[in-house]
């Protein structure tokens, strides 16, 4: 019995679907935002402000933040826009995110603390978010704007440069 015939054939059916795959487009930017909002979203007499588009060092994408505010407290905070460029990043942001909307709420938008091993988005969302706060001036939500330290990141000790 001679099988070589068998075995290229299969050889090359196996390395012609390999080359032919194509992994399907999926969008990081629309799956990264889904529920990316921390808080409550419908509060009456609240003002809603989106932050600056800030890039991610490294060309890793850009990200932008939305807050919503009444009587000098914020009340949510999410993404406006999230695109991300590679998996990496998108893994890194989808876990450093709520970390930092959650720091959001808790400081009621002061100063928050880098996400060690994620510095380049931990920069970018404080960035986003002191451009948004700047933009509650006057009112009750006066007492949020960044002239007042609000919106700043805090490094984390020993946290490296890298996404």
């Amino acid at each position: 019995m001679n099988r070589s015939p068998i075995v290229i054939a299969a050889t090359m059916a196996g390395l012609a679907l390999t080359l032919g795959f194509r992994p399907h487009a999926t969008s990081l930017a629309s799956a990264a935002t889904a529920g990316l909002t921390t808080g409550k979203t419908n509060v009456s007499g609240a003002q809603t402000v989106v932050g600056s588009d800030q890039a991610l060092a490294g060309g890793l994408g850009d990200i932008q933040v939305k807050v919503t505010a009444a009587n000098g407290k914020i009340v949510s905070v999410g993404m406006a826009k999230m695109n991300l460029h590679g998996p990496q990043s998108a893994q890194i942001s989808n876990n450093v995110i709520p970390q930092l909307e959650r720091q959001t709420m808790a400081s009621n938008g002061g100063p928050i603390h880098a996400v060690s091993g994620a510095t380049y988005t931990s920069k970018a969302y404080a960035t986003s978010l002191q451009a948004a706060l700047d933009q509650l001036k006057g009112g009750s939500n006066a007492a949020l704007a960044t002239g007042n330290g609000n919106g700043r990141v805090i490094q984390p000790q020993g946290g490296g440069e890298r996404d």
